[in-house]
């Protein structure tokens, strides 16, 4: 496979379902295609693809920075290739801006912006770390060590100052000082334990395990376990809405969300992704008003757009092969 980096416009289809509306907004919804290799730009008020840049091998998560000006993807690992770098992309104009280089640190996977500062948290598996980079200067700040085998995902406290990593072959979640990088804390998980996310207000932090089928809900603040849900499913993603109440959960082989009460932790909703082609759904994210949830079909090389107020999918948008972490923007990416 050739990494270089070239811009590649295209007028890429979008399926819309009959009866309902384009989402109203210049933003932009941005998209790694890990098996392709390349970054979709969605123009969400037209649903059209307009940009597709190449980036580094295997670019499975997305950081957007505060003012959504930037976007951060990591290059993980496949076969042949284990990734060294992170890309750095403009999003008004999808241009490749820098490659920086993380070297010792390999196979870069979760990936989130601390706050207003400058720098990202990245999870870096192959060498079972965690580091922060100082994306303006391309340089590695600081370096965390859990020494777990599978340090994959990462989800951020509220005010960014404790990153909660999970080592999904290891089956522990890392509490990790953002700051300092010091290891707080270290607990104990279900079996394969991938997919995490906190609450918005930082009471709760969700943990999907791969080979459990379990979701274990713990208090952040003491990492104690307080309710273990029995999905049945394998739970590769988890996802608060932005209004804390719902919880979506991807469920990869079934080609479905299945959305969570938080309270009651009943089952609210399931969206079969399957008739409209987005199958392994393998990322979530909501828009920033809660008013819409995105899912990367990673088998299906396309993103569905789902209406958070009635559940139902209302876009599928066309990317490239392996449609996998998602970032979303108010900035519109230019034709």
């Amino acid at each position: 496979m050739s990494f270089a980096r070239y811009v590649l416009t295209t007028a890429s289809a979008v399926c819309l379902l009959a009866g309902t509306a384009l989402t109203a907004s210049a933003a932009t919804l941005i998209v790694g295609n890990k098996y392709a290799g390349t970054v979709s730009f969605i123009d969400l008020e037209t649903g059209l693809e307009v940009k597709r840049p190449v980036t580094g091998g295997s670019p499975h998560e997305l950081a957007l920075s505060p003012d959504g000006e930037q976007v951060v993807v990591v290059s993980y690992l496949e076969d042949g290739y284990i990734g060294r770098e992170l890309n750095v992309f403009d999003v008004a104009t999808a241009e490749h801006l820098r490659t920086i280089d993380i070297s010792p640190h390999m196979a870069p996977h979760g990936i989130a912006w601390l706050g207003d500062t400058n720098s990202v948290i990245v999870t870096t598996e192959e060498t079972r770390d965690v580091i922060t980079v100082d994306v303006a200067k391309g340089v590695v700040t600081g370096q965390a060590e859990p020494d777990l085998i599978g340090t994959h995902l990462l989800a951020i406290s509220p005010d960014s100052s404790t990153a909660y990593v999970t080592s999904r072959d290891s089956d522990k979640v890392s509490v990790i000082d953002t700051q300092s990088m010091e290891i707080l804390h270290t607990a104990s998980a279900d079996v394969g334990p991938e997919a995490v996310d906190v609450s918005p207000d930082g009471k709760e932090l969700w943990v999907g395990n791969n080979q459990s089928e379990t979701i274990n809900i713990f208090d952040p603040s003491t990492m104690a376990r307080q309710e273990t849900i029995d999905t049945g499913f394998l739970p590769i993603r988890v996802r608060f809405h932005p209004e804390s109440q719902a919880v979506a959960v991807a469920d990869l082989n079934g080609d479905r969300i299945v959305v969570y009460d938080r309270d009651s932790r009943a089952v609210k909703a399931e969206i079969d992704l399957a008739p409209h082609g987005a199958n392994g759904p393998a990322s979530l994210l909501f828009s920033p008003d809660g008013k819409y949830l995105f899912t990367g079909a990673q088998d299906g090389a396309r993103v569905a757009e789902i209406d958070t107020s009635t559940w139902t999918v209302i876009r599928v948008f066309e990317t490239d092969e392996g449609a996998d972490g998602l970032a979303f923007s108010d900035m519109r990416v230019s034709v």
